[in-house]
C-alpha cells in the first residue's frame, strides 16, 4: 500500500491548489491527493481554455516537486437543493453538476483515476428522498465518469441524519446504483465522529464495504469534531483500520486528509485568532512558520510507514 496526502496540507502557505503542490518539493511524500474542493472559475466556467490553462499550471507544478497526482475530491457541493428534486432545471443544481464534471475531466487530463464525489444531503430529506436526489445527482455525473474512465467514490458522512455514515448504508447505495465506475471512500474521521458508525467500529464497517472501497480519508480526532489530525492525535483504533483493509484486499492509496496537523489560521472551520494587546494585533505566534509545517507533513509521511510497515504492507 502506498502512501498519499492532501494538496490542503499547505492551505494558508500557498494561494492556489497550483502553488500549494509546489510547496512539496523535497517532501517525503511522491503521491497526492489533488483536493479540487475549492471552487474557483475553471470549475464554474464552460470554457475549454480555462482548463487546458489550470492543466499546465498543475502539470508544472507537480513536474517541479517531483510528485504524482493519483487521487481527487471533487468540489464540495454537498448540500442538496430541495427545489432539484423535482426541477432539475435549477441553475444551482445545474452549475453544481458542471464543476463537478470539470473536476472528473481535470481528472482524467492528469491521469488520475479515482476521485471522491460527496452525495447531496439535506436535514429535512427522508431516506427516500435521500435515495432519489443522490440516484439523479450521480446519474448526471456517470457519462463524463465514463467517457474519462474515472471511478467516482462516495464518502461516508459524519452524522446519520444524512442517512450515509455507515459501511452498510453505502454499499445498499452503491448496489442501488449498479455501476461499474461508482464506489466507496471510508473517512475514518467521520466513522469517529458518527456516534452510529463509531459503536459499530471501523473494522466492522470497513469489512462491510468490502471490494466496493477504493478509497480512503486518514485522519484521528477524538469522536468529537474535525481534527483532521495524525493517527495517534486521537482515539481510533487504526489497529482495526488495517486489519480490515488487509481483510478486503484493499488496492487504493493510503490517503491522509491530516491537513490540520499544525493547523494555519486559515484553515476552516476552525480559525485561530490574533491577539489584541495594548491596541494592537499581536500575531508573531499566529501561524506556525512553513519551515515547521514541511517538517510536519514530513513527520506525518514517517507515522503513515509506520502503520503500514507493522502490517507489512508498506510500498515506495
Amino acid at each position: 500500500m502506498k502512501l498519499a496526502t492532501s494538496t490542503g496540507d499547505f492551505t494558508g502557505y500557498a494561494e492556489t491548489t497550483a502553488d500549494k503542490v509546489k510547496a512539496f518539493k523535497g517532501s517525503k511524500f511522491k503521491y497526492i491527493n489533488l483536493e479540487q474542493t475549492r471552487v474557483t472559475p475553471e470549475y464554474l466556467s464552460h470554457s475549454d481554455d480555462d482548463l487546458k490553462k489550470l492543466h499546465e499550471k498543475l502539470l508544472k507544478s507537480a513536474e517541479f516537486a517531483g510528485v504524482e497526482y493519483v487521487v481527487s475530491h471533487a468540489p464540495c457541493f454537498h448540500f442538496a437543493i430541495p427545489d432539484a428534486l423535482n426541477n432539475k432545471d435549477n441553475e444551482e443544481y445545474k452549475n453544481n453538476v458542471n464543476a463537478i464534471r470539470r473536476s472528473i475531466i481535470m481528472c482524467n487530463m492528469l491521469g488520475i483515476k479515482r476521485t471522491v464525489v460527496h452525495a447531496c444531503v439535506h436535514s429535512d430529506f427522508s431516506v427516500k428522498d435521500f435515495y432519489k436526489y443522490n440516484t439523479m445527482f450521480y446519474r448526471d455525473i456517470f457519462e463524463t465518469a465514463e467517457k474519462c474512465g474515472v471511478t467516482i467514490m462516495t464518502e461516508n458522512w459524519d452524522n446519520n441524519s444524512t442517512h450515509f455514515s455507515t459501511g452498510k448504508e453505502i454499499r445498499d447505495f452503491i448496489e442501488h446504483m449498479d455501476h461499474p465506475l461508482f464506489a466507496a471512500c471510508w473517512d475514518t474521521a467521520h466513522g469517529n465522529i458518527d456516534e452510529k458508525a463509531r459503536n459499530i467500529g471501523q473494522y466492522e464497517n470497513i469489512l462491510y464495504l468490502g471490494d466496493k472501497l477504493k478509497g480512503l480519508h486518514i485522519s484521528d480526532n477524538f469522536g468529537d469534531c474535525h481534527h483532521h489530525t495524525w493517527p495517534f492525535a486521537g482515539i481510533i483504533k487504526f489497529d482495526s483500520v488495517m486489519q480490515a483493509l488487509l481483510d478486503v484486499n484493499y488496492d487504493g492509496y493510503f490517503t491522509f486528509e491530516a491537513s490540520y496537523t499544525l493547523l494555519h489560521s486559515a484553515n476552516i472551520p476552525y480559525h485561530r485568532e490574533p491577539w489584541e494587546h495594548n491596541g494592537k494585533t499581536v500575531s508573531k505566534l499566529l501561524d506556525p512558520p512553513i519551515e515547521l509545517k514541511i517538517k510536519a507533513v514530513d513527520l506525518l509521511y514517517d507515522v503513515g510507514k509506520y502503520i503500514l510497515d507493522s502490517y507489512g504492507c508498506f510500498e515506495k
